[in-house]
């Protein structure tokens, strides 16, 4: 009985049988599912042809009337820059982190421009009204992404302090999120934007918004990183005012002013002007950058004040605009202290060159 106790208990643990598939196409299907698998995860490399200071990530806002954009974009300049803006009008650039910029853009809601606007998008910010649901806008804009090889989406619901029951906000969130993720896929990111405050979203909805996209991965695009394109600050008409009095029809010289995304652009290249048709470029400058980086010299964790920069130049902010040939410095007329007059004028004028 002992040398059979032995035996059983060397042959526990050790039996081949036991551990083997029972089933041999079964076994081979649970290869092929786990290779699969395996090369699913798997990723060609892809060449980072920015250089050491990257042009800003273009973040769209759209949304259909009402759904509040500008006051997104109001409230998360706000939180960046500290900066109060009155109007949101062309692009508008701010420094979101030490290596990280931002440019917003408002996508009004025409079809021409949901489809420039889609060509050039890093991330897409989409508003909802909560209280509404998806309107007709928001489908047609995820058309139009899919087509230009559909960049990082972020839902945005707005307007959910219209619900008063706690059980019909819930229940609407969840109805609003399963067709969000219907569309786009499982998982993708739905922030709630619920009370104002001082005409801004609340801080801690914002706060939420903007640390999602400061810390966002855009994965780039091929053709647009083998495709120069330029996205317009502002621009200028340069044509001699003489020209345009003898013929208003005159073709125009334009000076656009903007950060290079992409590969390099030439002299002589045609390039396309959205809206206007294709233009060929006569003239390049690298100009300073009217909003750069702060300087890697000072480890710090957290951005410097002064380092929290602004930039946009349709919106009337920011204190500087380079041009060509000058520098122009904005300055509130409460901020300038005229010089009084020498020979003892009045005390009550004051007024001459500063």
């Amino acid at each position: 009985v002992a040398t059979k106790k032995k035996g059983t208990e060397q042959a526990k643990g050790q039996n081949p049988r036991a551990f083997i598939f029972k089933s041999s196409s079964k076994a081979r299907k649970a290869r092929t599912m786990a290779a699969e698998k395996q090369q699913r995860k798997l990723r060609a490399p892809l060449m980072d042809r920015t250089g050491d200071e990257p042009p800003p990530f273009v973040v769209l806002v759209q949304g259909p009337p009402g759904a509040g954009k500008s006051t997104v974009i109001r409230s998360l300049v706000k939180h960046y820059t500290r900066h109060a803006l009155s109007e949101v009008k062309g692009p508008i650039t701010v420094v979101s982190g030490k290596k990280r910029r931002i440019q917003f853009m408002e996508v009004s809601n025409d079809l021409n421009d949901m489809v420039d606007a889609a060509k050039l998008a890093d991330l897409v910010l989409l508003l909802v009204d909560g209280s509404y649901g998806f309107e007709m806008e928001t489908f047609e804009f995820l058309n139009i992404l899919q087509v230009h090889g559909f960049p990082k989406v972020m839902g945005v619901l707005t307007h959910l302090d219209e619900f008063h029951d706690p059980k019909k906000l819930k229940k609407q969130k969840k109805t609003l999120k399963a067709r969000f993720w219907s569309e786009i896929y499982n998982g993708a990111k739905l922030f709630y934007l619920s009370g104002m405050q001082h005409g801004r979203y609340n801080k801690r909805d914002t706060l939420n918004l903007a640390r999602f996209i400061s810390t966002a991965k855009f994965r780039p695009l091929t053709w647009r990183t083998t495709h120069p394109y330029v996205v317009g600050d502002r621009f200028e008409d340069i044509t001699p005012p003489g020209r345009v009095h003898d013929n208003p029809h005159v073709e125009r010289d334009v000076a656009v002013y903007g950060w290079l995304h992409g590969c390099n652009l030439k002299r002589g290249q045609l390039v396309h002007v959205a809206g206007v048709g294709d233009c060929t470029v006569s003239d390049l400058a690298a100009l300073p950058d009217p909003c750069p980086l702060p300087s890697t010299d000072k480890k710090q964790r957290k951005l410097d004040e002064r380092a929290r920069l602004l930039y946009a130049p349709m919106s009337d902010v920011g204190g500087l605009l380079y041009d060509k040939d000058a520098v122009y410095i904005n300055m509130d007329d409460r901020n300038v202290n005229f010089s009084k007059r020498d020979g003892g004028a009045g005390n009550g004028s004051g007024g001459g060159g500063g």
